[in-house]
């Protein structure tokens, strides 16, 4: 039985449209200009509140009062738009089905907020049973503080090392290495190829390729 735990966006979904389209209408609701979804693409990744200040213009990037107020309204946006164009990458529920069937033990944990987490997992792959489906709330640190991932482990009474991270970021990185799991990175998600490289973590391009990953146990520091 192995121990995955999986992010979420760019991972095992393609939500960019959806966060794309409440982040626009909030910076439009506050009279900000909008951005293209390839910008968008780049900043997604390290949790609502950064992705907020980043999209802000650069004079108000470091405001607290304009980063509160554009968190706020795309708060208000998510919520309805997350399902727009949100779907899982080809090849993903299959996969998650099989891993599930052989008893291995499956969780999300991802940096978005808990309340968009949550529903979205259980619309998206309602026959997988992960087991925690952990979202951003104030009980722990956005990724790649360790704290979530380590609670992971311990509700499933395992060590931290006998637990793969599988992700498409450098927090994700980060975040298997400050929690002492092992590591493998996907390459259809929002980060740069050359960054992820960097990591000496398995990069799988395709499905396959990360199925057999995980079943070999292949990731870095475990």
């Amino acid at each position: 039985m192995n121990h995955i735990v999986f992010d979420l966006d760019g991972t095992l979904v393609d939500s960019l449209p959806g966060i794309a389209l409440a982040l626009n209408r909030a910076l439009e609701s506050l009279e900000k200009p909008a951005h293209t979804t390839r910008h968008i693409r780049t900043l997604v990744g390290r949790g609502a509140r950064r992705l907020c200040a980043d999209a802000l213009p650069a004079d108000e990037q470091n405001l607290p009062a304009s980063i509160d107020a554009l968190l706020q309204a795309f708060m208000r946006e998510y919520p309805h738009t997350w399902q727009q164009g949100t779907v899982p990458y080809e090849g993903i529920p299959a996969m998650l089905e099989r891993l599930a069937a052989e008893g291995n033990r499956l969780a999300v944990l991802s940096n978005k907020p808990h309340i968009v987490t949550a529903p979205l997992v259980k619309h998206l792959f309602p026959a997988i049973p992960f087991a925690p489906v952990m979202g951003y709330t104030p009980q722990y640190p956005r990724k790649p503080d360790p704290s979530s991932l380590l609670h992971i482990a311990a509700t499933w009474k395992t060590a931290p090392s006998a637990i793969t991270m599988v992700g498409d970021s450098l927090h994700d990185a980060h975040t298997a290495q400050n929690a002492g799991t092992a590591l493998t990175l996907v390459s259809w998600g929002y980060a740069l190829t050359d960054d992820l490289l960097t990591t000496g973590a398995p990069l799988c391009t395709t499905i396959a390729e990360l199925e057999r990953s995980l079943r070999a146990g292949t990731g870095i520091w475990s």
